[in-house]
């Protein structure tokens, strides 16, 4: 199936300045994510991305690594969204199997009927499908290493119904992402993720995504909560990354993400309209946003936190 193309700038797709022309489909798909139109793409990131669609690595397939919450898998998605391409995702965990990402039979109408699994939907899709393996370094690496002819572009048989699928045939790629770029949990931080196969990785050209500068984030929370003030949501952006920093070091186990630092700010937003006398809706909304799942050292922490750069800051 011949997909309809437009060409338009780079800078009307992604707000971001430059001369490229990219491909965007206007046809709907039903498997093409809806585009966050709040959502803040970071140029080194996409950068990479650009190189990678574009085939400066030939048909190798992606994997983007980087500490919970700095948005790889989020990145995918808009980028999907913003360029109408399918996208297949697939929830990756330590007891998946190949079988289940290629598919099963089920119970129809009383028969048995095939039923492809989320990889070999995504590679047949013929609009040329995204397919991300999410959280990827948490598969057993004898499963990672049977996906090996497939991250190559060779073709596979289905051994359940001996169809041939050639995951080039219809532009597809495979998108793989994770919080340890394949070698293994060294914090303590990613418990269930496992050391990859070596050959495996070296099928992949890969991306370390960072959490987004400071200043993005405050461009980002003026304009979901322009009523808090510059210099709260100054501080508010300091807090976050303070406490990602005290997160990659192993003494925090929550990390802020850019969507819960919004979250944050949207959330003090309307408790500010509620709070009482001597009550701090800033704080109460940090701990609705995420100091609720942390632990109450680690709450308390981020409280003690707070005040002192509010102190400082304010």
């Amino acid at each position: 199936m011949k997909t309809t193309t437009v060409m338009k700038n780079i800078n009307d797709i992604f707000g971001i300045p430059g001369k490229l022309m990219l491909e965007v489909r206007p046809d709907k798909h039903p498997m093409v994510p809806v585009a966050d139109e709040q959502y803040v793409f970071r140029r080194e990131t996409l950068q990479d991305m650009m190189m990678w669609m574009m085939g400066a690595t030939g048909d190798d397939p992606l994997y983007l690594t980087g500490h919970t919450g700095t948005g790889k898998s989020s990145v995918v998605t808009q980028i999907a969204a913003r360029l109408g391409i399918p996208l297949y995702v697939v929830s990756c965990h330590e007891r998946m199997e190949v079988p289940e990402l290629l598919g099963r039979f089920v119970v129809r109408n009383g028969s048995m009927e095939w039923c492809d699994g989320p990889l070999i939907a995504g590679l047949k899709d013929p609009a040329g499908a995204w397919i991300l393996l999410d959280e990827i370094d948490s598969l057993d690496p004898g499963t990672f290493i049977g996906l090996n002819a497939l991250l190559e572009g060779r073709s596979i048989i289905i051994p359940e119904t001996g169809e041939i699928v050639d995951p080039l045939c219809q532009g597809a790629k495979i998108i793989a992402a994770g919080n340890t770029a394949g070698s293994g949990d060294r914090t303590g931080l990613y418990q269930s993720t496992k050391r990859q196969n070596l050959a495996t990785m070296g099928r992949f050209m890969v991306v370390e995504v960072g959490y987004p500068d400071p200043e993005v984030e405050k461009g980002l929370l003026a304009k979901v909560a322009p009523s808090v003030p510059n210099e709260v949501r100054d501080c508010m952006v300091r807090l976050v990354n303070e406490a990602r920093k005290l997160f990659m070091a192993g003494e925090l186990e929550v990390a802020f993400c850019t969507r819960s630092l919004t979250r944050w700010a949207c959330l003090a937003v309307f408790m500010s309209k509620v709070a009482q006398p001597g009550q701090d809706p800033v704080a109460d909304a940090m701990d609705r946003a995420i100091g609720n799942r942390a632990e109450p050292d680690s709450r308390q922490a981020l409280h003690e936190l707070w005040q002192r750069i509010k102190t400082e800051d304010l």
